[in-house]
């Protein structure tokens, strides 16, 4: 059996470039730093906001969340990247996707406290919400939330920026 396994790397690997070794060496070992520079100040927007289409609101409570049929309330911070959660549901977590669910209006309490809680309980650069889907799915809903006609508060800014940015550098 072990000479299967061996046979099967072989027959996968031989048809790799060296350039793509290296890549997936640099990728495993590097890991950029978070750029907390200010934020520049937010420019106004180009022409009338068209809302997206509402998902299904997965915010149940003020720190209840359901999804893949799976419902886990977050008790303390280290439930953002609790060990025996399902990676997926975690990432799903991260995405701040009930921002722009339906009668997400009816939840903005319960919203504002979740982010300022995601910026005060994820430092950055670290945990689920730092790689890079999770990330970027954020950074996106974050901005369309704020669009819609949700103020954000100036730590949220900054937050959002240092979200950018480390995702640009290729986190």
């Amino acid at each position: 059996m072990r000479l299967t396994v061996l046979a099967r790397y072989f027959h996968t690997l031989r048809h790799r470039r060296p350039v793509q070794f290296y890549g997936r060496l640099w990728f495993r070992l590097y890991r950029p730093r978070p750029d907390s520079r200010p934020a520049p100040p937010p420019r106004s927007g180009a022409g009338p906001w068209i809302s997206p289409p509402a998902g299904e609101p997965r915010l149940l409570g003020p720190a209840t969340f359901r999804f893949l049929n799976q419902t886990h309330t977050l008790a303390d911070p280290g439930d953002w990247n609790a060990p025996g959660t399902d990676q997926l549901w975690l990432y799903n977590l991260h995405y701040f996707d009930d921002l722009n669910a339906a009668g997400a209006a009816d939840r903005r309490d319960w919203q504002r406290a979740l982010i300022a809680r995601w910026i005060a309980e994820n430092p950055p650069g670290r945990g689920n919400g730092w790689e890079p889907y999770p990330l970027s799915l954020r950074i996106v809903n974050w901005i369309q939330w704020a669009r819609a006609g949700n103020p954000l508060e100036p730590a949220w800014i900054h937050s959002l920026a240092i979200q950018v940015r480390y995702l640009a550098q290729g986190a």
